[in-house]
């Protein structure tokens, strides 16, 4: 299995901008979506989802570590964040409504966080972490508020919810995940704010050594996929401590 590179650009995995009104809604409907291609092929994943274990996904690099802040408002370092479980992160901004944006990729974890609750080993060793790359707006009070779609119940993998205090803080994280955010320096598009920033999608995959496995951009965000691809690095796991 090869990972989407973030320098790969296709012609679906464009920039995304953001629109005044995003939110929950947007969510919702991306959420639906989400749950019918975990269970099987759809028009957007017409392919079987490879067999967790039958292959091997590469080392892509490091995982980038920064100053964060969590939802509580508490100054947090990234690695701290990730430590301990393989993790599932997406970069969003909360005002984006594009549905191949941001609530896509929430929804997409939304059905990993979902399917944890039927899998207790699954739950135990997966965390999930979203993070804005919009500090101007994406208080942590406001993550927290977005942060509600989790539903965080008892048995499900832990689901946290991340911004910076400056765009300062947040710029190293973005150059050490290779995360293109611009904001608009032309005429605005319809819908599109000077505050709203345009970027790729990206969702990666990060194992317990805090090692990048995967990228995800949205031509491979396939529930199915990043199930697979999570189990595989669990089944490493046991078979490196045989």
């Amino acid at each position: 299995m090869v990972a989407l590179l973030a320098g790969v650009s296709t012609p679906q995995a464009r920039a995304h901008g953001g629109h005044p009104h995003g939110g929950p809604a947007a969510i919702r409907s991306a959420v639906s979506a989400a749950d019918s291609e975990l269970r099987a092929r759809s028009a957007r994943f017409d392919f079987d989802a490879p067999r967790p274990g039958t292959y091997r996904l590469p080392v892509v690099k490091p995982a980038a570590d920064g100053a964060v802040v969590d939802a509580a408002g508490h100054p947090r370092r990234l690695r701290e964040a990730l430590a301990g479980k393989v993790v599932v992160l997406s970069f969003i901004f909360t005002r984006c409504s594009d549905a191949n944006g941001c609530p896509l990729a929430t929804a997409v974890l939304h059905r990993l966080h979902t399917a944890t609750a039927d899998d207790p080993e699954l739950a135990r060793n997966l965390k999930l972490v979203t993070l804005s790359f919009d500090p101007a707006h994406d208080t942590p009070g406001t993550m927290a508020r977005y942060g509600a779609v989790a539903a965080t119940r008892e048995r499900r993998s832990a689901w946290e919810f991340l911004t910076t205090s400056s765009e300062r803080e947040l710029a190293p994280i973005l150059a050490g995940y290779g995360q293109l955010v611009q904001r608009p320096a032309g005429p605005l598009v319809p819908g599109v704010t000077a505050a709203s920033p345009t970027h790729l999608l990206r969702v990666y995959l990060i194992d317990r050594q805090q090692r990048v496995r995967n990228i995800y951009g949205l031509d491979f965000l396939d529930p199915r996929l990043l199930m697979a691809d999570v189990q595989t690095l669990l089944l490493e796991e046991r078979q490196a401590q045989r």
